[in-house]
């Protein structure tokens, strides 16, 4: 590892020494350039632009004596292509073409589209928008309405141009997926303990830069109070092109700042850069330096966070009244925690990481099961729902009339001073923190139909990482259909939800920051349960029969259990 490192900074030097030249042939660009603690997202270009992740369109530039309609056309056509928009440019005047900013936003339409001419010298694009992209790369969903964008033009030397025009750019849902490639950035969690990861989407051939300099931003508002970083305020790149890639090594340039970091985080830094840039094609390590010299970092540490953690890949369910993982028709039951938790006659359960300890739910309430010493009941309240743990030695619990009644309990019964601001007009149907502890998804009942809310947990750092509250959602999002079932991690990223429309049950994925889709239906079904990915899924109909999912649909898996529990 450390030859490979040096020898990425050999080469990191010969990038900067070429780049040295070029800024002390260009002064105005030797300052500073990156993205600061507040304000606008800096966007640069990377040494290397190879990203094998989309498709590349080739899009024509204006033609020749081109009306007002077909500049327009052209223009919101070149918004496909990748790079930095250098053909939409060419539809631009000349007094216009720099003040056009196209990474400002990027909205996302669907269905019909029309232009309408509004006078000899300007024209609307009406389109029904339903997402957009900010510049940061972060992706917000939104009940589709038609909008209206307005475009001016003038002529030069006798053809049409754009003379105004909305900054940003539009692009269908197709297009955008092949034009964006989805990237985890990934912060801290406020006890340091875990990697929080951040669904972001970047232009083909810059993520890795983009990547760089978001991660160096700090998370975004709505992890506010939930994830930090590692790196020293004001810690920027260098200069637009201090990310280079050399082989599977990304190079990284940073400001002074970045020296203050003591060696821990360091550790951490390099583990945030490394994990986030995990996506981008072919980077596996990352060498980072200050102007031009190493700034030493010693090998990984044991204890480190991990990012995208796993569970076992075995269901653990209750089979004929033993309570364990399953597999070819046998249970393996836990050592000191197994039949503590059959005694509860338990009807849902959700195991610790450590497998040392369980929150059940049983005929008395909710109780905190370990190996050692006698269960202990935390919450008596009827019509519960499955509780939920976290990594930090708190239950979580809810009744399902009301939204109000979501607890938050310590393993000893107390309770603690917990604000949830859920909507009053809903009832719980199943709670589910993620394995990093950072969000919470909860299904609702609601007036509209089934709703699914993902908010980051603000916890308090002088106490305990008690949670406080939760914030701002960052995905709120309602079923038209259906009555809601159970919800599951499918992994770090997405949520997916059971929705019983009858004889049947559908299952759908979100996405936290990015696109639903559809999982497939199977006969009705009383609960669901994640693992590892799309193929870890487990749904559990009312005749206990468990089933799987698989490419071709949900496949029984002939086992029965009286529930499946769910695993951190």
């Amino acid at each position: 590892m450390l030859d490979k490192r040096s020898a990425s900074l050999s080469t990191l030097r010969r990038v900067i020494a070429s780049a040295v030249v070029l800024l002390v042939a260009a002064p105005v660009l030797s300052a500073c350039v990156g993205i600061p603690r507040a304000g606008a997202v800096f966007v640069g270009d990377e040494v290397s632009q190879k990203d094998p992740g989309g498709i590349e369109y080739i899009v024509d530039g204006p033609g020749e004596d081109d009306s007002v309609e077909e500049i327009l056309r052209g223009f919101i056509n070149a918004f496909k292509s990748s790079g930095d928009y250098d053909v939409a440019r060419q539809f631009l005047s000349s007094e216009f073409v720099n003040d056009w900013d196209p990474r400002e936003s990027v909205l996302l339409h669907t269905g019909a589209s029309r232009f309408v001419p509004v006078t000899a010298t300007a024209m609307d694009f009406v389109l029904t928008p339903s997402a957009s992209v900010d510049a940061a790369g972060a992706y917000r969903s939104f009940t589709a309405a038609p909008a209206t964008l307005h475009y001016e033009f003038v002529q030069e030397d006798g053809q049409w141009r754009i003379s105004s025009a909305p900054n940003g750019i539009v692009l269908t849902l197709g297009s955008f997926q092949n034009a964006f490639s989805r990237q985890v950035l990934y912060f801290l969690d406020t006890g340091g303990n875990y990697l929080v990861p951040d669904l972001r989407w970047f232009p083909v051939g810059t993520a890795a830069t983009r990547v760089v300099s978001a991660v160096l931003a700090g998370p975004p508002p709505w992890l506010q109070g939930a994830a930090t970083t590692s790196f020293p305020e004001g810690t920027q790149l260098s200069s637009p092109k201090r990310v280079a890639v050399d082989g599977q090594s990304a190079l990284i340039d940073l400001t002074p700042e970045a020296l203050a970091a003591s060696e821990a985080q360091r550790q951490l830094m390099r583990l945030q850069l490394e994990a986030s840039l995990g996506r981008v094609s072919s980077i596996s390590s990352v060498v980072m330096s200050v102007n031009g010299s190493e700034l030493p970092v010693g090998e990984p540490v044991r204890g480190l966070p991990q990012a995208r953690l796993q569970v076992d890949s075995r269901p653990l369910m209750l089979h004929d009244g033993v309570f364990g993982y399953f597999a070819n028709g046998t249970v393996t039951e836990i050592e000191g925690l197994s039949d503590r938790v059959v005694a509860l006659a338990p009807r849902a359960a959700t195991l610790g990481s450590s497998e040392s300890v369980a929150a059940v739910l049983g005929v008395d309430g909710v109780s905190v099961v370990r190996r050692q010493g006698s269960p202990t009941l935390v919450d008596s309240r009827t019509d519960l729902v499955a509780p939920s743990l976290d990594g930090y030695g708190y239950v979580w619990s809810a009744q399902r009339g009301s939204t109000n009644s979501l607890q938050v309990l310590g393993f000893g019964g107390e309770q603690f001073a917990f604000t949830s601001n859920l909507p009053v007009d809903g009832e719980v149907v199943g709670i589910e923190v993620s394995r990093d502890g950072s969000r919470l998804a909860i299904l609702l009942k609601s007036n509209g139909g089934p709703r699914l809310i993902v908010s980051a947990i603000i916890r308090d750092t002088a106490n305990g990482q008690a949670p406080l509250s939760l914030g701002v959602p960052i995905l709120d999002a309602v079923e038209e259909s259906g009555t809601a079932v159970g919800l599951a991690w499918v992994d770090e990223t997405t949520v997916a939800t059971l929705v019983d429309s009858g004889a049947r049950s559908a299952v759908q994925a979100y996405q936290v920051g990015g696109f639903r889709s559809p999982l497939g239906s199977a006969d009705a079904a009383v609960g669901i349960v994640g693992a590892n990915g799309e193929s870890g899924l487990r749904i559990i109909g009312a005749d206990g029969i468990v089933s799987v999912r698989r490419p071709s649909g949900w496949q029984s898996t002939q086992a029965e259990a009286s529930f499946i529990a769910t695993q951190r």
